[in-house]
């Protein structure tokens, strides 16, 4: 693994008091070619910190409250000068709450894929640190270009819209990322380029669940192109590899008028985990700098990804049989509950899952996609909870509801489930779209609502078996 950065070794810095916990990161770390100074107080870390702040600190949840000055509170801490990781095992994982706030480049667990995960980390502090040398040095030449500017006339031109650009670039970025934070990062990013006047078309590839195929979102945008599907005929487990990217862009091309610029996005992986591929108005777009638009999308769709890693609010998960209780408890309440229940039903996925048992649904990806961008958004005073796989319950404060529903139901429109299907192009005609309803606060009714899904579907599925015309007495024949 390349750990050094234009001559430079990385630095790390480990922050804990466990040496036995220490050893083994050291040990893992020095696999990378890194070796690692080790710190048992906050007195003797700031210290350090001061003479020479660490590429990298990887600091145990234990010493977050420790020393003359606690850890959130520090200089270097406040004005993010200081890139950290957090530290756990499972006798600590309830301390990572002290960190809700803070802003980590990463978590890792003691747990046999340490190893791993240190590699990981330690690769990903390394792509971040080259951005931000490109992000500098791309800064650097745009004060270059203006300073220029002020003593040649002629080159005046060229500077102000280098700037222009980047100005643009960094303002696009900015309002991906925020929406990015209630809605897919894929379908703000498709919105926002449909809006670009620059833009004349545009498509999309990523991974699907397994990394053995090349998908595209199904989304309707005038200047969208929704490509086919690719088969790699291998999985490409740490982002899309050269073959693929050489095959996503045989597609691009075949498809556009003109030959459109590639932009990889990364959200992590040691390759794209998103191609892009734009045409543009050639005229307005010859000087673009599209390696800076590559990089503030790659350093957004992380951003994200974070956020969605980051633990949410564990308090607002009820588990079922409590659900049920205080679905009862609200109903004999003799005064207004403050709250109001509303059910998301998942049946229709988990039928067409059901129907389709030769065609692998991912049950865990789609549980840790759907459920962390979920928890992410809705507000944390809504409670929610788990009925099976077929119905997720939220318990809304009732000044609350209609902007919670609002968003939700804005969430599962844009939500791809269909990705989750190994093969989606044999589920696209299937109606899976989740049913959002408000219910009666009863358990009872509860039951009744759930029991009057299943017979409706399977009513729903005796219909279109009898409205099916049969097959001619040949097809028979020639079927036995």
């Amino acid at each position: 693994m390349q750990t050094t950065l234009q001559g430079k070794d990385l630095s790390v810095a480990i922050l804990m008091d466990d040496l036995a916990g220490a050893k083994e990161i050291a040990t893992a770390l020095r696999s990378s070619g890194i070796m690692a100074h080790h710190y048992k107080t906050l007195e003797d870390f700031w210290g350090a910190v001061n003479l020479h702040i660490p590429d990298l600190a990887i600091v145990d949840v234990t010493k977050l409250s420790q020393g003359n000055i606690q850890f959130r509170f520090h200089p270097k801490v406040v004005d993010l000068r200081l890139n950290y990781a957090f530290y756990s095992k499972d006798s600590t994982k309830i301390l990572l709450q002290s960190t809700f706030g803070l802003k980590p480049v990463g978590y890792i667990h003691h747990d046999a894929s340490l190893n791993f995960q240190i590699a990981a980390l330690v690769q990903q502090r390394v792509e971040d640190m080259r951005r931000e040398i490109m992000i500098k040095e791309l800064e650097g030449r745009l004060q270059r270009v203006q300073n220029r500017s002020q003593r040649l006339i002629s080159e005046r031109t060229s500077a102000e819209e280098f700037r222009s650009h980047f100005d643009f670039i960094k303002a696009f970025s900015q309002e991906i990322e925020e929406e990015a934070s209630r809605l897919d990062f894929s379908h703000c990013l498709i919105s926002k380029l449909d809006k670009w006047d620059a833009v004349e078309a545009f498509g999309l590839f990523e991974l699907n669940q397994n990394g053995q195929k090349l998908i595209s979102p199904e989304i309707s945008r005038t200047k969208y192109t929704a490509f086919p599907s690719l088969w790699l005929g291998q999985a490409n487990m740490d982002g899309i590899e050269e073959f693929a990217q050489s095959m996503a862009t045989q597609v691009a091309q075949d498809l556009f008028e003109n030959d459109p610029v590639m932009v990889k996005i990364s959200g992590g992986s040691k390759r794209p985990d998103m191609l892009l591929f734009i045409c543009t108005k050639q005229e307005s777009m010859l000087d673009f700098p599209w390696e800076a638009f590559e990089t503030m999308l790659s350093s957004s769709l992380r951003r994200i990804k974070l956020f969605q890693k980051m633990p949410q609010y564990t308090s607002q998960f009820i588990p079922m049989w409590e659900a049920l209780d205080l679905m009862d408890k609200m109903q004999n309440d003799a005064i207004d509950p403050g709250a109001r229940i509303v059910c998301l039903s998942l049946v229709s996925l988990t039928d067409v899952a059901k129907r389709k048992p030769n065609n692998k649904f991912y049950w865990s990806s789609f549980f840790n996609d759907f459920f962390l961008q979920l928890s992410g958004r809705i507000h944390k005073t809504t409670k929610l909870s788990l009925l099976g796989p077929w119905n997720v319950v939220f318990f809304i404060p009732k000044e609350n509801v209609e902007s919670e529903t609002q968003m939700i139901q804005n969430f599962i429109k844009q939500f791809g489930f269909w990705k989750f299907f190994e093969d989606d192009s044999q589920i696209l005609t299937e109606d899976m779209q989740p049913t959002l309803k408000l219910i009666p606060t009863s358990s009872s009714h509860y039951f009744r609502i759930f029991e009057k899904e299943f017979e409706d579907m399977g009513l729903s599925q005796e219909m279109s078996k009898k409205i099916t015309p049969p097959l001619r007495p040949k097809q028979n024949r020639a079927l036995v």
